[in-house]
């Protein structure tokens, strides 16, 4: 094979490449507006104004955008502004004057001009230059050819001082800079509507939770010859309008800091800093991310919060409907699309969230929406490097360090959650059946007093011997009164009685769910078990069918070795799928539904031999003590399933708080003893994470659970501990549970008091 030389050629671009990234890579037109903004705010600009001079038809309309920033020179423009992909900014990691943290550094912002109209003259002048720099680009140069993108140039020319245009001033003084962006023959309509979707994208272009007020949008409007009072362009001031303010942050030292604000009752609650790994289970000892700030506001309409902006309940539902969700803000600019009111920018799952328990705030379980949430984590590019843009612009890369992040804003809005379901849930703590009787007693006093005001005038008219109606018209009145009260009275003990046999019917009722939930989470806790062995015994089957098929077919003599080992492992398997089916079908006869004497050890005892397996093949010792009591004297009055599926749930969230445990050190320790009189307690501990910090009560609320996965998103139903609790307490006499972050053991710590059945 003969291999000749050619030549050495580079790659080449074509010219419809510009149009492509500009028209095709920049979603919309306003992001093509942020893009060119951000370019001012990187190159120092303490002021930005975009002027719209529109008319009825776009192609004589024009927008022109200014800064007072840095400018180029002449080799800048040359350098970096006129070549695509520049790295002018890779590398830079502050702007020169200001020291800001630079925003941009693909170089592609400002192919967005493309986007935006068919021509651009740009303007720029550094401090101190006597003359001002004039580029002339006419994207249609770039339409309907091959020809390379190196053969298609644009004019340059150089003007002197002062310099102006039939818009006004351009440059006046040598100590002026900035950059002057005139856009020519604009390709959009920006109507009403779409200068409302400007205006919002702006507004929340920039952090309204930023340290530093030193830059501003302006937005000037000139329609059809009528100018427009120039606004300036600012959301702090709409926050006014929250009931709940939540501030959270991770310093350099890694830990946790909250602070959560009640508008309403004026109170301010504290979280002093926590050590990242003590706050959240199983997320290493320090998070990936960086120092963060995470702040949000709870927005529910309430009149005495929105006269503050004087917003009417339309405009309230349009400002929420633009303004809603979590955005992510890198160094005061938004990073797209977190936090998009359209929906997609829902990086939380928020509305899934809800829509997966849609009660109101005074419900277990209560989730924030999406609308009722305006909040910001702010992240700088110089302490969160691993945070990086895509190429495209359109969000951060999904590594390990985003979806922690993910999980840790995911976990304040919990803990926020179960804080304001508690307020709303104070207020509101009535017994309705004791306010009726309250009534009734009040109404029953009122009648006896209508009585007794009769019987005196009576008495005060015989003493005057003035005229008195006939007597028998007042006995008559009097007896009605009388045969009134008795009917009240009989109507009250009809009450209390149907009240009395509805109170047992929902009791029962209650029993009945309860223990049908004990089933639920004895099935759910032992599906994977199940699945686990009966795939082991299914395996070990097929194998031994393989085994046996290949013995006949060879004709050899069948290995009894081989042939035993198969079959025990199936006896094994399909022994554990048999003692699982026996549980499920035990526990619904009528007699697990029965209140009666149950030996606790017992019942937790047959548990744990089932679960022996499982134990073994993750390394982890199990043992029972006792304190001051015989195994056989802790006997409570109780459901027998109530204490399998207590212990069930309790083995389940000790194997996940221990998985991430070196095997030598998993050990579970259920504690048997008397703690005074008839007072009996369990002491259920193991040797895994333990609890978050603040979780001792919230970890008993219905659908709250600290199992995620690594995304931050709850791999638990969050109701096995609630419904432990609501067992204990409503079905063992005096029974009380409480929940301990760190047992002796280490890990957590779980005891429930009982009264002892003699």
């Amino acid at each position: 094979m003969v291999r000749r030389f050619l030549s050495k050629k580079p790659f080449d671009f074509s010219a419809r490449v510009p149009l492509q990234l500009g028209r095709e890579s920049i979603s919309s037109s306003t992001v093509a507006v942020s893009e060119l903004i951000k370019n001012g705010y990187d190159a120092d600009a303490e002021n930005v104004n975009i002027e719209f001079y529109l008319r009825s038809n776009p192609a004589i309309s024009t927008m022109i955008i200014r800064d007072d920033g840095n400018g180029m020179d002449l080799e800048t423009l040359y350098r970096h502004w006129l070549k695509i992909g520049t790295d002018f900014k890779n590398g830079v990691e502050l702007s020169v004057r200001k020291q800001r943290i630079l925003t941009g550094a693909k170089g592609l912002g400002r192919l967005g001009l493309d986007r935006l109209s068919k021509k651009v003259i740009l303007f720029t002048k550094t401090k101190g230059s006597s003359t001002v720099t004039q580029l002339v680009v006419d994207w249609r140069k770039y339409e309907g050819t091959n020809i390379s993108i190196s053969e298609i140039e644009h004019d340059i020319f150089e003007h002197d001082l002062p310099l102006s245009n039939k818009y006004g001033d351009i440059f006046s003084t040598v100590e002026q800079s900035g950059t002057y962006l005139v856009l020519i023959s604009l390709k959009d309509n920006w109507n009403s509507g779409f200068l409302d979707d400007l205006r919002e994208e702006l507004r929340l272009l920039i952090s309204p939770y930023r340290s530093s007020n030193d830059f501003t949008i302006t937005l000037h409007r000139e329609v059809n010859n009528t100018k427009f009072e120039p606004e300036i362009i600012d959301a702090q001031e709409l926050l006014k309008a929250a009931s709940w303010e939540i501030k959270a942050r991770i310093g350099k030292d890694h830990r946790v800091e909250l602070t959560f604000k009640n508008n309403s009752s004026g109170q301010e609650i504290r979280q002093p800093p926590v050590p990242w790994k003590e706050w959240i289970s199983k997320q290493g000892d320090k998070p990936l991310f960086g120092p963060v700030k995470f702040e949000f506001h709870y927005m529910v309409r309430k009149k005495e919060f929105a006269d503050k902006v004087d917003m009417t309940m339309r405009n309230w539902s349009k400002f929420m409907e633009l303004n809603r969700g979590v955005r992510i803000y890198r160094d005061d600019f938004r990073v797209r699309p977190y936090g998009e009111p359209t929906g997609k920018g829902d990086w939380l799952d928020l509305g899934f969230r809800k829509s997966q328990s849609p009660g109101g705030i005074k419900q277990g379980g209560w989730r924030i929406g999406p609308s009722q949430v305006i909040g910001a984590v702010s992240i700088s590019k110089s302490e969160n490097a691993i945070l990086n843009d895509q190429a495209n612009r359109e969000g951060i890369v999904e590594n390990e360090a985003y979806l922690q992040l993910r999980t840790f804003v995911l976990k304040v809005i919990d803990t926020f959650e179960a804080l304001a379901h508690q307020d709303a849930k104070g207020h509101e703590d009535l017994n309705l059946a004791d306010e009726l009787e309250k009534i009734l007693k009040q109404k029953d006093a009122e009648l006896n007093k209508a009585i007794s005001s009769i019987k005196a005038y009576s008495k005060q008219k015989n003493r005057t011997k003035k005229k008195m109606p006939p007597a028998q018209i007042l006995i008559q009145r009097l007896r009605e009164l009388e045969r009134a009260k008795i009917a009240h009275e009989k109507a009250l003990d009809d009450y209390y009685l149907q009240l009395k046999k509805e109170r047992e019917k929902l009791s029962e009722q209650k029993d009945t769910l309860s223990n049908l939930a004990s089933i639920g989470v004895l099935t759910v806790s032992f599906g994977h078990e199940i699945r686990n062995h009966s795939a082991i015994a299914l395996n070990n089957a097929i194998s031994l069918k393989m085994i046996l098929k290949k013995s006949e077919e060879e004709k050899k003599d069948i290995n009894f070795e081989i042939v035993n080992g198969t079959a025990d492992r199936m006896v094994v398997g399909a022994k554990y799928v048999d003692t699982f089916s026996k549980l499920a079908i035990n526990n619904i006869k009528p007699d697990k539904r029965v209140r009666k004497k149950v030996n606790v050890p017992e019942a937790f005892g047959y548990i744990f031999r089932m679960m022996a397996d499982s134990f073994t093949n993750m390394g982890v010792r199990w043992s029972f003590r006792f304190d001051k009591i015989k195994p056989e004297d802790f006997n409570v009055r109780s459901f027998e399933i109530d204490w399998e599926s207590i212990a069930i749930n309790l083995i389940t969230n000790s194997i996940w708080a221990l998985e991430n445990e070196d095997r030598e050190k998993r050990e579970i320790r259920v504690v048997f003893e008397r703690v005074g009189g008839t007072r009996l307690r369990v002491g259920f501990l193991d040797s895994g994470c333990g609890l978050e910090i603040g979780q001792e009560d919230a970890i008993f609320l219905p659908m709250h659970s600290r199992k995620v996965d690594h995304k931050g998103n709850y791999i638990g139903t969050g109701m096995g501990l609630s419904i432990i609790k609501g067992q204990v307490e409503n079905h063992m006499s005096s029974g009380s549970i409480t929940a301990e972050r760190h047992s002796k053991l280490g890990g957590a710590g779980f005891y429930i008091e009982v009264i002892q059945d003699i």
